[in-house]
This record gives C-alpha cells, sequence and structure tokens, in this order.
C-alpha cells in the first residue's frame, strides 16, 4: 500500500532499500527515509508499537525513540 501512494518523494523512496531499525543496538523492525517521508515496521508490534517490549526494551522505548525523531522532524535513525 505505502509502494502506491504519489507523492513528491515517490521516486527517491522507490530507489531507497530497506535497513534495520535499531533502538539500543536491538534490531526492532526496518525502516527507509525519502525526504521527510519515513516507514518503519516494527516487528510484532501490529498497532500496538507503544506496548512493544522486546529483549531488553522497556516497554514503549521503541515507539517513543520514534516519535522522537519524528517530532523532532528528523529521519528516522537506528540507535
Amino acid at each position: 500500500m505505502v509502494d502506491a501512494l504519489q507523492t513528491k518523494f515517490t521516486s527517491v523512496y522507490q530507489q531507497q532499500q530497506f535497513a534495520n531499525y535499531t533502538v539500543d543496538g536491538q534490531v526492532t523492525g526496518i525502516y527507509k527515509n525519502a525526504g521527510t517521508f519515513s516507514y518503519i515496521r516494527v516487528f510484532g508490534a501490529g498497532h500496538e508499537v507503544p506496548a512493544y517490549k522486546f529483549g531488553t526494551l522497556e516497554v514503549g522505548q521503541a515507539a517513543a525513540q520514534m516519535f522522537t525523531q519524528i517530532m523532532r522532524n528528523q529521519s528516522l535513525t537506528p540507535t
């Protein structure tokens, strides 16, 4: 569905490859950025990313990292 979106970033987005999205070094999903458009899939979270807990991560830690980066108008970046 995301691949069918038509935005000013479509051509850049289609050229990008998915990369691992990590939180404190733990792979939590995959993501890609194109300009200010980002797509992320958090493994095993479904629609409940704020309740996501994996490995040694705290509940909500993955959501907090993603939300903070977006609210700072930053591209998603693994940590």
